[in-house]
């Protein structure tokens, strides 16, 4: 049982609010986070302490002078485990999803936490899949980094987000979506995808959304770092997304503003580079001492591509490994993925990926930054030399190669392979209509023939590049063959 202390029978008074935010007098022992729960069972929880009284942000109801608050009682409040797979709760760890009640809680809330240091850290060295070639070859992710995601509205992250999910589910992993300050539409375009099905997976979502609280969007990012760590202490690799931090800031804007907090830049407050920075600094792949688990932070930030300077963009990038730049021309397009190659960075996501994938990587960066360049030459210039005609049909063709359908996953040992292609004669005298007429008999085959088994188990280990191109190169008329059934 619980024992009782001085703290049991202090009570607070409302004297003020404004809005969500209150003075309550009348808690000698409180503390920074500490929770209160009114007579009616709503929460509240404190934010700063002054010498009469105390300023709480009210979580689930507005109060007015007088209402009355104690300290909450309960030790526990987010039920984790199997039951969580597949719900969708609020910041307080309540279902919003209308499937029934969730067993007690089993983690306290707990905010604040410092993220491990560096002696329970391991070196970053298993990719995160994503099942889109772009991402998991050109720019790839590991796990344990932090990599931020921008652009403006419909430029593609959502769909790029439900895929990384979609593939995560499917390898086991444990995925939490946080959805800040959004509609109850934007809640929906997200779970009808990563939800659907009878197979739910290990998928929570968090549901913050536009017309709750201020405090209960604040919260929700701690909320989902706090799951991830209880299930990274049980040794499962685990992907968080922030979906997304820039509504999330402003609403700590808003707060700050009421509490009478000085303003910083852009009237944000002076800690919202710490605030956003603790959080991230909390992903990582951990050690045994932790569970020996990782998290993976997917932030999201909706700006302007051509102007990302604004000050909560620049702090995110500041304080993750890379980022993906989505860009709403190339989905008007009808470009997937919309990630623009040349904006975009990792800058530790290589560590996951082997020598020949690299040494690929680099040469279909160096085929695509020419591709571009004689792209602007051409417009000026009818009579073309053979060497730069050969560079815009070999460039067109890497670039038909990276576009793919949305919620089409490819396996990562068959994109390997396919853009391996570009570096035999496969293409030689064929064009873009090619690749789009036969790139889908393409993936199957290197997906699933047995002739390509082995390369395919090679494409993820330390294969020698000229060795692997010479083994592809012999398996040829296989691939000759079925392109022409």
């Amino acid at each position: 049982m619980r024992k009782t202390n001085d703290r049991d029978y202090e009570v607070g008074f409302v004297t003020h609010t404004k809005r969500y935010l209150l003075s309550i007098e009348g808690l000698p022992s409180a503390k920074v986070n500490d929770l209160l729960m009114d007579d009616e069972g709503h929460l509240a929880i404190i934010r700063s302490l002054a010498d009469d009284h105390v300023s709480a942000l009210a979580l689930s109801a507005t109060a007015g002078p007088g209402d009355r608050y104690r300290y909450f009682e309960g030790d526990f409040m987010y039920s984790c485990g199997e039951p969580l797979f597949g719900r969708i709760i609020n910041a307080l760890g309540v279902p919003v999803d209308g499937r029934g009640s969730l067993p007690p809680g089993d983690v306290p809330l707990r905010l604040e936490l410092d993220a491990p240091g560096i002696e329970q850290r391991v070196p970053i060295h298993e990719q995160l899949n994503t099942g889109v070639t772009v991402a998991d070859l050109m720019i790839p992710i590991a796990k344990g980094q932090r990599q931020l995601l921008f652009g403006p509205m419909r430029s593609g992250k959502t769909t790029f987000l439900t895929e990384t999910v979609l593939q995560q589910k499917s390898e086991g992993t444990v995925c939490i979506y946080a959805v800040l300050g959004k509609p109850v539409a934007g809640l929906r375009k997200v779970t009808d995808t990563i939800l659907a099905g009878d197979e739910k997976g290990k998928v929570i979502v968090i549901a913050a959304l536009s017309d709750e609280p201020a405090s209960m969007i604040a919260l929700a990012p701690s909320v989902a770092y706090l799951l991830a760590e209880h299930y990274r202490s049980q040794g499962e690799d685990v992907l968080v997304i922030l979906d997304d931090l820039d509504a999330h800031a402003k609403y700590l804007r808003e707060i700050g503003l009421l509490e009478g907090r000085l303003p910083s830049n852009e009237s944000y407050p002076g800690d919202i580079f710490y605030q956003h920075a603790h959080l991230m600094e909390r992903s990582g792949h951990f050690n045994e001492q932790l569970g020996g688990g990782s998290i993976t932070s997917l932030p999201v930030v909706q700006t302007d591509l051509k102007n990302f300077s604004d000050l909560i963009p620049t702090n995110l990038m500041a304080c993750t490994d890379g980022h993906f730049a989505f860009s709403p021309s190339l989905r008007a397009e009808g470009i997937h993925p919309s990630i623009s190659i040349e904006q975009s960075v990792t800058r530790v996501g290589r560590q996951s990926q082997e020598t020949m994938q690299k040494e690929l990587t680099t040469k279909l960066q160096i085929l695509l930054g020419s591709f571009r360049q004689q792209i602007e030459y051409a417009q000026f210039s009818a009579d073309l030399s053979t060497q730069t005609k050969e560079t815009l049909r070999r460039g067109a063709i890497a670039e038909a190669l990276l576009r793919q359908d949305p919620y089409r996953p490819v396996a990562t040992g068959a994109q390997v392979l396919l853009l391996a292609l570009l570096f035999t004669t496969f293409f030689d005298g064929k064009d873009v209509s090619y690749v789009t007429r036969y790139k889908p008999i393409l993936l199957e085959t290197l997906g699933w023939h047995k002739s390509f088994a082995q390369m395919r188990t090679d494409a993820l280990k330390k294969a020698v590049y000229d060795d692997f191109i010479a083994q592809l190169q012999a398996l040829l008329p296989v691939l000759e063959k079925v392109c022409q059934q």
